[in-house]
């Protein structure tokens, strides 16, 4: 090897210089490769697959190494041997029987026309000419259409590789004339063993709690790792710390992140506040900041839940988890699902979404002191004494009542329930009386309407769920969910809507349990009005349109009959 062409190796970045050439190279896709591999050994190499998964994880690496196996002159056990001239010529880029296209540049119809023409000549060197179709999905409507008669009975020499990171935008019939194989995201202790190697074989020095960060915001990327890799050696060199890393990163001290956490989740929204604008100011990436949150409550979910096992650093989690074991499990729920709703705008200041994220999720009311739906609501001295609201209401009349009248308690107390619990008692008391051998389909039907009417009194965060459910034409229970059909496909969006409020949605979903005398965790589905039924309105009479149209329902429908005279 001469000095430019040794230069020239040494200059390649590091995803390019350690790309897999076996399959035994491949991080994480261990039953990928072993089907691969078992299938080329048997030779039972089929004329398409499809690779997909999200980028970064091998896919078009792997379609390489299969190329370069079918081909190899010596294969061992479907791996190849990496010596003969064939695989030499796959490995420096020379192989004139591996096509690669490009199908985000070359998606038109007339590219896969030259497809279709060159695949009829004979291989160059080996046994099998194979096309390479990289971001497969990107092919138009049209060029799908006429690739599909050469992808399901090519020449026996043709092997096609279709590589995607979204399968949905492929159309079915691609799909199922391929065989698919799902690549997933690269494990992080995977990665960094990985990255470690790597360091081993380049001579560098890291710690690996540094490889552990990279990997850790690679998101399952093993390309991106070694990207990341790279760029850090190149700015601080050799020996790599976890500060250097946090710093190109952009990331905050670990401690500062879970100084933050456990602020929001005791409820100190002054010092969350405070503490977010003194990281902001160092000049952080708040949108690692904002993963770093994530990661740190998702960590503590998972200690709490009994899952400590399924985290990289189950002993650091684990110390953080051991000052905020008090904090109930509906909180960090809660507090997850807000991070998870955090949307930054580049119109609005930097810190805008984390703030306000942090104040719902340290305010939480609802998460923090539950209490019991309307439809469910018990006496008023079973009530938890932190309540606000019932306090003022009876304040103003003892300082009068209490001096004049012996007996004050017995007063003031029936005052509240008539006018807060008295619909919600009253279809406690229907859901009651309802036979015990009544299926939980029969109760909900029964109790359907006093439902409604239940909900329908009561303030919503919102649209009056009671007001839409008179609009919903069908109410089905099965397998562990609710099934709703509604007359107008505005009144399905409505509600789906609704239901994304944790407040309305754990409301109406107590409502229908108490209803069907059923466990919670019922799950919501929403059936597509039926077009048809829509199409039949048309021929009734315009009184029984208007009816529909305000929410009516059709309870029997008898055909008119002709009478001869």
């Amino acid at each position: 090897m001469t000095r430019d062409s040794e230069t020239i190796m040494n200059s390649q970045v590091y995803y390019r210089k350690w790309r897999p050439r076996r399959f035994g190279d491949l991080v994480g896709q261990e039953a990928v490769a072993r089907t691969l591999k078992q299938a080329i050994a048997r030779n039972r190499i089929a004329h398409a697959y499809l690779f997909c998964g999200p980028r970064g994880t091998g896919k078009t690496s792997t379609a390489r190494i299969l190329a370069k196996a079918v081909n190899c002159l010596a294969p061992q056990e479907g791996e190849p041997c990496d010596q003969c001239a064939m695989c030499q010529a796959y490995n420096e880029g020379r192989a004139m029987d591996l096509v690669e296209i490009d199908a985000a540049s070359n998606r038109g119809i007339d590219d896969i026309r030259s497809i279709r023409e060159k695949v009829q000549y004979a291989p160059s060197e080996g046994k099998y000419k194979v096309y390479v179709l990289d971001e497969a999905h990107m092919l138009t409507a049209a060029a799908a259409d006429a690739f599909l008669k050469t992808l399901e009975e090519p020449p026996a020499h043709v092997i096609f590789v279709l590589a995607t990171t979204d399968p949905q935008g492929l159309v079915p019939t691609i799909i199922s004339r391929c065989q698919r194989y799902d690549f997933r995201r690269v494990e992080q202790e995977a990665m960094a063993a990985m990255l470690a190697r790597i360091c081993d074989t380049e001579g560098i020095q890291a710690q690996p709690a540094a490889l552990r960060s990279i990997a850790r915001n690679a998101d399952g990327s093993m390309r991106d790792a070694e990207s990341l890799l790279e760029q850090a050696v190149t700015a601080f060199g050799s020996p790599l710390t976890q500060e250097q890393v946090r710093l190109l990163l952009g990331l905050t001290d670990d401690e500062r992140v879970r100084q933050l956490v456990a602020e929001v989740l005791q409820g100190q929204v002054a010092q969350a506040l405070t503490t977010l604008s003194a990281i902001a100011a160092e000049g952080v990436n708040l949108r690692q900041l904002h993963r770093q949150m994530a990661d740190e409550v998702r960590d503590l979910l998972l200690v709490k839940a009994g899952a400590g096992q399924l985290l990289p650093q189950g002993a650091v989690a684990g110390d953080a988890a051991s000052s905020l074991k008090n904090v109930p499990m509906e909180r960090l729920v809660h507090t997850l699902r807000q991070l998870g709703q955090v949307k930054f705008n580049t119109d609005a200041p930097p810190t805008l979404a984390l703030e306000l994220a942090i104040i719902e999720a340290a305010q939480a009311p609802a998460v923090t002191q539950p209490q019991p739906a309307a439809v469910s609501a018990p006496p008023a001295e079973q009530r938890p004494p932190q309540e606000a609201r019932p306090a003022p209401r009876q304040g103003p009349p003892q300082p009068a009542a209490r001096p004049a009248r012996p007996a004050p308690p017995s007063g003031p107390a029936p005052a509240p329930p008539p006018r807060q619990t008295t619909p919600a008692q009253t279809f406690a008391e229907a859901a009651a009386t309802v036979s015990n051998g009544a299926t939980p389909q029969e109760r909900l039907d029964q109790l359907w309407d006093k439902m409604i009417a239940t909900l329908n009194r009561q303030q919503w965060p919102g649209m009056n769920v009671g007001a839409l459910l008179r609009a919903c034409r069908e109410h089905r229970l099965e397998n562990g969910a609710l099934y709703l059909q509604f007359t107008h496909q505005s009144h399905t969006d409505r509600m789906k809507n609704q239901m994304e409020n944790p407040e309305a949605r754990r409301r109406f979903l107590e409502a229908v349990t108490l209803a069907a005398g059923i466990p919670p965790g019922l799950q919501v589905e929403y059936i597509t009005p039926n077009t048809p039924q829509r199409a039949d309105r048309a021929s009734r009479g315009p009184m029984v349109q208007a009816a529909l149209g305000m929410g009516g329902r059709i309870i029997e429908e008898t055909e008119e009959q002709d009478y001869d005279e």
